[in-house]
């Protein structure tokens, strides 16, 4: 008996999916494909351009068509600036006969960490419990089965704006996709890719894409911050074009038909370009977060594309670092080839919400079973879900 997985990431101007089968026997994870579809429609997961965006997912779900031959149990990525983090907390008195802590008073604990201040114009996507305090005694990591009167949760807790996820649940919908969970990215990047000892010595994870950053810290084992920041690699084109004095449309074109060593001269301008993109992070990560000020990272986990050796050396030296490694996923077996670091996010969300479904680990946002829609006919998607 297997179950089939399937995890869409909103990255750059692409969607990257990712489909893996669960052994459910062995609960063995095997990664059987990767796909990459542009997406010119979308910037992260904000969609732009709602025609173009059923399309360009239409087209994704078309190739996928060949390869579920059972409905997928459907992951999203988000990413982008509609995206926003906060450390928060809930309570709950334990009000069984035998004081026994069970799902009932977790999951109540775990709600109650949602602040009743919090705007109307935002909606909690996903709830991610850190530790665990019963009768003052703290650090607990799963307080299933333990006595107590009353029990306290640290969380982490991951808000969007509302209009942007309903707007990407209607494409969605409109595509068939109408039954799925959806998980911030860098959320599960940094639960998958981040070894315990870094995350206990003091780690940053940078997912550095075309149009926008995301970073997450982990400060003595615990989940502290997290960030969606409007640099990316376009950042980089922007300076080339100010260094060189040329208009977007040229450097672009030029960048493309580079190859590093080339030119002495488009190796410094590219170099201090990446230099300065580096400082504009750094300078948003200061500005931001007074846990980055107080615990600067020491070390750090580079993912994205165009993050060679040479990149990494830069950001080294720019932020101060003592370690540096890139972010890889090798948590289960593979039968595909595709090892670029782009995928690094949709392989993570995978097995970030299967390590959830099977501990349930935390609350993300769920979509209920809806009737698919006429348009999925229109789009020819009509065998993918069925």
């Amino acid at each position: 008996m297997s179950q089939s997985f399937l995890s869409l990431d909103f990255y750059g101007n692409e969607i990257i999916a990712a489909l893996a089968l669960l052994d459910e026997e062995t609960g063995t994870l095997r990664l059987r494909h990767v796909f990459r579809q542009p997406c010119r429609a979308f910037a992260g997961a904000l969609v732009r351009d709602m025609e173009g965006a059923c399309h360009e997912l239409g087209e994704l779900f078309n190739k996928l068509g060949d390869y579920t031959p059972q409905d997928p149990t459907v992951v999203v990525g988000l990413r982008g600036p509609f995206l926003s983090y906060k450390r928060s907390s809930g309570f709950k008195s334990v009000d069984s006969r035998n004081r026994i802590i069970g799902n009932r008073e977790i999951d109540a604990a775990i709600h109650n960490s949602v602040p009743t201040s919090l705007s109307d114009t935002l909606e909690v996507v996903d709830i991610l419990p850190q530790t665990y305090t019963i009768d003052g005694n703290v650090g607990i990591i799963n307080p299933k089965g333990m006595s107590g009167f009353t029990l306290e949760v640290e969380t982490f807790l991951s808000c969007a704006l509302s209009t942007h996820l309903h707007t990407l649940g209607h494409v969605l919908a409109a595509c068939g996709c109408t039954d799925y969970q959806e998980l911030p990215s860098i959320i599960a990047l940094g639960e998958t890719v981040i070894k315990n000892d870094e995350k206990q010595a003091g780690v940053l994870l940078l997912d550095i894409g075309q149009t926008h950053t995301s970073a997450v810290m982990y400060h003595r084992g615990t989940l502290v911050d997290a960030w969606e920041l409007r640099l990316g690699h376009d950042t980089v084109i922007n300076a080339v074009a100010d260094l060189l004095q040329n208009d977007l449309p040229t450097v672009r074109d030029l960048l493309a038909q580079y190859e590093p060593g080339s030119d002495e001269i488009m190796d410094d301008v590219l170099e201090d370009a990446q230099i300065k993109l580096l400082q504009m992070i750094k300078k948003e990560l200061l500005e931001h977060s007074l846990l980055y000020l107080k615990h600067p990272a020491t070390s750090c986990i580079i993912c994205g594309e165009r993050t060679d050796k040479s990149f990494q050396k830069m950001l080294k030296k720019v932020f101060g670092l003592r370690k540096i490694r890139p972010g890889s996923v090798d948590h289960f077996m593979t039968d595909c080839a595709e090892d670029a670091p782009a995928a690094a996010g949709a392989i993570s969300l995978l097995h970030h919400a299967l390590e959830r479904e099977q501990n349930r680990l935390g609350i993300s946002h769920p979509k209920e079973t809806g009737l698919i829609d006429g348009i999925l006919n229109k789009l020819g998607l009509n065998q993918l879900f069925q």
